[in-house]
């Protein structure tokens, strides 16, 4: 494709240059509409327009404008937070992509939970939260204990807790009201996420707690059809917070199992999307009554995952969901039988971390595809719930089999350690904590 002919927007909190970087291989021509200038290089960049995210129809006007004085082919919905302005501004300019109504629901785990149960779409019992002082009710009423409360429209496990009795419920929910509290124009560092969830009239719902095997299935749909991308199994987590240690591919899901969360992926992405096109990244867990989707977002998964795709298969998730928003046909999916694992050190307490120790793990690890420490000794850690990222370092790791990328994990997770003085009281006194 040469250069000229694709013109792409992309509507996002904070690009990475693995996405630009992949767009720029096919030659694309592109336009970022971010709350701040990034802080890597965007001199190949078309135009970096500055938006303020918590301001829908503001962007939707910016992105229109710049439209009118150099159209835009493609708007590339893949910042989880702007799916919805994403789809709204395409919508407006008339461009390639799923209708608004559909990327709102996705936004919000209410509305798709009416969606998919009215197509008979597997998923947990789910009930709205609609007085916060007595949602305990409605769980004992409608659910049961263990459960889990929910942001309706996080995008991460921030806004995730599980709760297995009233107590833990009337705790809860204090978190995640003063999660609502903050302003919506909190600053990225603070809380990256804090634009993408509140908005919605049902703000909190609580949902049956789903204890088995969980998977994130990527897939892209177009013209009716579905294509798997991948299929990436998570650590055992049972709560009450999730912070995410690892996902890997191949899971350890029998043949079957993994045609049956395959066919509820692609269903539940086309439920929303009313045969548009579209990416979905759409996650599962089993229960003792089959698997049932907990969320879909209507966009690829998160770098690692598009990377990790992209080291199995050869296909690029971005250019997949380019492509067909393009017009073009769905690209055949071969695995070549590896596989690979993205795993994070999750951060244990809140506090400041004055050290770190087992770092040179890292050089000992073979096909270390990538590694990001996020944090430095001397400065503020935070863990969940008080953190939207709640991770220390993040690393992607391939290798020959999934026990061999296991294996590798494992001593990464053993080997480093954080020395973290803990906050005590609202003076900041902190004591030794490892």
């Amino acid at each position: 494709m040469e250069k000229s002919q694709v013109r792409v927007g992309i509507i996002h909190a904070y690009p990475n240059t693995y996405l630009i970087n992949s767009l720029e291989k096919v030659c694309c021509q592109l336009v970022l509409f971010v709350p701040q200038r990034p802080a890597f290089d965007c001199s190949n960049l078309e135009a970096v327009i500055e938006v303020p995210l918590h301001e829908p129809s503001v962007v939707v006007e910016k992105v229109a404008n710049y439209h009118q004085q150099k159209p835009l082919d493609v708007l590339l919905p893949v910042y989880e937070g702007a799916t919805a302005i994403t789809a709204k501004a395409a919508e407006v300019l008339g461009l390639p992509g799923v209708q608004f109504s559909g990327a709102q629901a996705s936004r919000n785990k209410y509305l798709a939970y009416q969606r998919w149960s009215q197509q008979e779409i597997p998923v947990p019992i789910t009930v709205p939260i609609r007085d916060p002082d007595q949602g305990w009710q409605d769980i004992e009423t409608h659910i049961g204990y263990p459960a889990m409360i929910k942001l309706a429209d996080s995008m991460n496990s921030q806004g995730v807790i599980k709760v297995t009795s009233k107590d833990d419920y009337l705790d809860g929910i204090q978190h995640l009201l003063r999660m609502l509290e903050r302003p919506v124009d909190l600053d990225l560092q603070t809380d990256r996420n804090r634009l993408a969830y509140g908005t919605s009239q049902i703000k909190i719902i609580a949902q049956e707690y789903c204890p088995g095997t969980e998977v994130a299935v990527d897939c892209i749909v177009t013209k009716g059809k579905s294509q798997i991308l991948g299929i990436f199994e998570k650590a055992p987590a049972t709560g009450p917070y999730f912070a995410e240690k690892m996902s890997i591919s191949p899971t350890s899901l029998s043949k079957e199992e993994v045609e049956q969360v395959s066919q509820i992926a692609a269903d539940a992405v086309l439920a929303l999307t009313a045969d548009q096109s579209s990416a979905g990244h759409v996650e599962i867990r089993f229960t003792s009554a089959g698997p049932k989707v907990l969320e879909a977002g209507l966009r690829p998964g998160g770098a690692y995952t598009v990377a990790a795709v992209e080291y199995l298969t050869g296909i690029n998730p971005y250019v997949e969901l380019l492509n067909v928003l393009l017009g073009n046909d769905l690209s055949v999916v071969r695995s070549n039988e590896k596989a690979i694992l993205y795993g994070g050190i999750v951060i244990p307490k809140s506090g400041v971390m004055t050290s770190v120790q087992g770092l040179e793990i890292f050089e000992s690890i073979s096909e270390l595809l990538d590694v990001q420490i996020l944090n430095q000794p001397g400065e503020r850690v935070y863990c969940l719930p008080e953190s939207a990222q709640p991770h220390f370092a993040y690393y992607l790791i391939g290798g020959a089999s999934r026990e061999e990328v296991l294996d590798k994990h494992r001593l990464i997770q053993e080997s480093i350690r954080l020395e973290i003085y803990e906050f005590l009281g609202e003076n900041k006194t902190m004591e030794m904590a490892l």
